[in-house]
């Protein structure tokens, strides 16, 4: 069990990073639980957790269908879609404007052309996809982002 900023988190893993945020999936009897972290300038937040959206500051998250999040940043620009089921569907806007999608499940992460299994390993972020859309296999949470994790 970890808590991360007060909110007890049980086998999780950290499948994706983009745009200063961190995708946390966790394990539920009706499919998956995600919670979105924002790594926000020495203060994260979440936009969402535990499947729910969270208000914050630096984020809007319209939850219009059950299950699907629109999260905008503060200045109105889309950063991700996100739906939420036995499998969690996104789609990242980039910096191009282009989309990319990704797919998670509890044993696979796919991202663009990358396809890697989700290990549960809470330390370690499966796959980081740029702002340009270029994906990297495997990378460490930063400290400044861990020492929220107790």
């Amino acid at each position: 069990m970890t808590l991360i900023l007060g909110y007890q988190f049980e086998e999780y893993s950290i499948p994706l990073a983009f745009a200063g945020r961190y995708l946390i999936v966790e394990q539920a009897p009706d499919g998956l639980m995600v919670s979105i972290l924002l790594d926000h300038e020495e203060a994260p937040v979440f936009d969402i957790l535990k499947n729910e959206p969270i208000g914050n500051p630096y984020s809007s998250v319209v939850n219009s269908v059950p299950g699907v999040f629109d999260v905008k940043d503060n200045t109105g620009r889309p950063v991700y879609q996100l739906q939420v089921g036995a499998e969690i569907k996104a789609v990242l806007y980039l910096d191009s404007g282009e989309e990319l999608e990704v797919s998670l499940t509890k044993d696979s992460i796919r991202a663009g052309k990358l396809d890697i299994p989700n290990t549960f390993n809470p330390a370690v972020i499966g796959a980081k996809v740029s702002p340009g859309g270029s994906v990297g296999v495997g990378n460490y949470v930063p400290y400044s982002l861990l020492k929220w994790f107790k």
